[in-house]
């Protein structure tokens, strides 16, 4: 998977296409986004083809959490409770929410990027839960849910994180 496979009118056929989705999100995050920790979406119309991109940055909490070996940082108080991953998916849609109720029948395509391991984590799962959960609550079409690592793009299993709930 990688934007390099892209044909020049990509955004004239729908992301229903999973190989192709990763090939938009692979485009859309960059290197640098996934190495400060992003939460991508992807605006797609009723039919399932690209509009435009939103890009969330994440808390360094968050990034820093979502790597294999955390770099060293100030502890936080005792009391303290870093948010989990379904506060923080939350907090990202929360203004993004209102904007797709805007334009009925809006499909999204969310792409969590992150530094850290290759492959899919408990944290991902978590996200896509949580993104799942947030957007069927709100009455949104999630097209998918990705992770970006610097080693690629993968895509989330929505059936089997619809089931694990």
């Amino acid at each position: 998977m990688s934007f390099e496979n892209l044909s020049a009118n990509w955004a004239d056929q729908p992301l229903t296409d999973p190989v192709l989705a990763a090939d938009a999100v692979d485009l859309m995050v960059s290197l640098g986004d996934r190495r400060r920790g992003t939460l991508t979406v992807l605006i797609c119309d009723p039919d399932a083809r690209y509009l435009a991109t939103v890009l969330v940055g994440l808390p360094e909490s968050a990034a820093t959490g979502l790597r294999r070996h955390p770099q060293p940082q100030l502890q936080p108080a005792a009391d303290a409770q870093p948010p989990s991953p379904a506060e923080l998916c939350g907090t990202v849609l929360d203004p993004v929410i209102p904007a797709v109720h805007t334009a009925p029948g809006t499909g999204l395509i969310l792409a969590l990027g992150r530094p850290g391991p290759a492959g899919l984590t408990d944290a991902d799962s978590q996200w896509a839960h949580a993104a799942t959960t947030i957007c069927e609550a709100a009455g949104i079409r999630l097209l998918g849910f990705y992770t970006a690592t610097k080693d690629g793009v993968h895509r989330h299993d929505l059936s089997a994180t619809a089931v694990a709930a």
